[in-house]
């Protein structure tokens, strides 16, 4: 049975959970070195390794990723010059080292951008659908290089690493900025002048950023020390915070729930986690009951620009968004069974005279409306490719060495499930760094599924570096 002594506390402590006993047999060395590593340790190097280069090329367009302004043609960025020679790097190792190419969430990807062309054609705007499948083309190129490249343990790491630490020190870029006033660097515009954005196209952009990074910096377990971990976690809040997006607060807390319940499912058994989170969902609800309406109304009324442009419009925003949701889907209603055409929202809501003109603003509508339930489907199959991975790594525990490199993957599929919640209220499919958590789930799964490790008694254990021999072991007897 699988070791049941290891808590909740592990969700911040970053320390990889192994079921072996100690009369375990020992794996030879070098093939398992990675075992004894704790989180933000570095991971050594195996055969199969991606070249510096890629590595490096790769690394940089991570680290810099809020690089999403000025925009070019076709909503073209800085970043995606980065990301295009990180591909070009990724390549060339592959082709140099006859490295199989990896491209995951092909078939459903593939499935939504063949509708959405076929549905740009059909339209009476193709520009912008021609656009959109060109991005989408681009960000599943991205996400395979991602893949392909993380196929080791370490590579994983050094990835994970790079984001966790880059996207503290965005944060405290931004907090600087805000603190100082320096609104060419926090980007404060709109809503009274007190919403920060740093380079993104608008706050709640940069909330999302920094509020996935949360995760990413517990599932890394980067920094190494915990206090420091908790530090950068208090940081990206904050600079999520300055951004006075609802969507973000409110995705994380959901996506929290969800990556809690999967670290307990998996160190305490699925009757300790569903008895924890009920209580902590009956928490929250007295929560919203007992502070959070009244500090809305509170926040409505403040003479603070921040807690009135964010807190205190949530009641606004959400009956703008009904009113948006409405038109949309009349939309629906008479089109056809390909849809209006990706991006095409505000135009066919500008030609119908809709009281509120603007994007989808939900990616599951906009995929309804604009591919029609053809374009839906893609779309489930794309989430059901995404749950099926998150299922894979969160339901035992991962190889050591994997693990070293991920000490709490319940937290990548949390920033999944905040992904999906945030897609309510906004169009996300498009933002680079959900493709690249897409990648790195994918590469987990893969390593997860193509090593194995010391497991519950009477499991066989078995450590498959890249490019080594299997290391046989002995099965246990139960």
């Amino acid at each position: 049975m699988m070791d049941q002594r290891s808590g909740a506390s592990g969700l911040l402590s970053g320390a990889p959970r192994h079921a072996a006993s100690s009369s375990a047999p020992r794996h030879a060395a070098g093939s398992s070195a990675s075992a004894s590593s704790g989180a933000g340790r570095r991971l050594p190097a195996s055969a199969g390794e991606p070249g510096r280069f890629a590595l490096g090329a790769v690394a940089v367009a991570v680290a810099l990723t809020p690089l999403v302004a000025p925009k070019g043609p076709g909503h073209g960025a800085p970043i995606d010059a980065l990301m295009a020679f990180g591909i070009f790097a990724v390549v060339l190792w592959a082709l140099r080292s006859k490295a199989t190419l990896r491209i995951p969430y092909v078939i459903p990807m593939t499935a939504l951008i063949v509708v959405g062309l076929a549905s740009a054609m059909v339209s009476s705007g193709p520009g912008s659908g021609v656009v959109a499948g060109i991005q989408e083309v681009f960000l599943l190129v991205w996400a395979a290089a991602l893949a392909t490249m993380c196929r080791t343990p370490r590579a994983l790491g050094v990835v994970l690493r790079t984001w966790a630490l880059s996207a503290t020190a965005w944060a405290v870029l931004l907090i600087a900025a805000v603190v100082t006033g320096t609104t060419a660097v926090s980007g404060a515009t709109g809503d009274g002048g007190t919403r920060a954005r740093l380079l993104f196209d608008h706050p709640n952009m940069a909330g999302n950023y920094f509020m996935i990074s949360v995760f990413v910096v517990v599932a890394s377990g980067v920094p190494r020390r915990w206090w420091l971990r908790v530090g950068a976690c208090l940081l990206l809040v904050l600079a999520m915070l300055s951004s006075g997006s609802n969507a973000a607060l409110l995705s994380l807390i959901g996506g929290s729930v969800v990556a809690l319940f999967l670290h307990l499912r998996a160190r305490r058994g699925i009757v300790t986690a569903t008895a924890v989170v009920a209580m902590v969902i009956a928490v929250l609800g007295i929560g919203w009951v007992e502070v959070a309406q009244p500090l809305i109304t509170a926040a409505q009324q403040s003479d603070n620009p921040l807690l009135r442009y964010s807190v205190g419009r949530g009641a606004r925003s959400a009956e703008a968004r009904t009113n948006l949701f409405q038109s949309q889907f009349e939309l629906f209603q008479q089109g056809h069974l390909l849809g209006i055409g990706p991006a095409n929202t505000r135009a066919a809501l500008g030609d119908a005279a809709a009281t509120t003109v603007k994007e989808a603003h939900n990616d599951y509508l906009a995929t309804l409306v604009e591919r029609g339930p053809l374009g839906v489907l893609a779309l489930m199959g794309l989430i059901g490719a995404v749950g099926a991975r998150a299922v894979r790594i969160t339901r035992r525990p991962l190889p050591r060495a994997v693990a070293a490199a991920v000490p709490v993957p319940a937290a990548l599929v949390g920033a999944c499930a905040a992904f999906a919640l945030t897609a309510v209220t906004h169009e996300v499919l498009h933002y680079r760094w959900l493709w690249t958590l897409f990648a790195l789930l994918a590469a987990v799964h893969l390593l997860a599924r193509s090593r194995s490790d010391p497991g519950p008694a009477g499991d066989a254990a078995t450590t498959t570096p890249a490019g080594a021999e299997l290391v046989r072991v002995q099965r246990r007897v139960r």
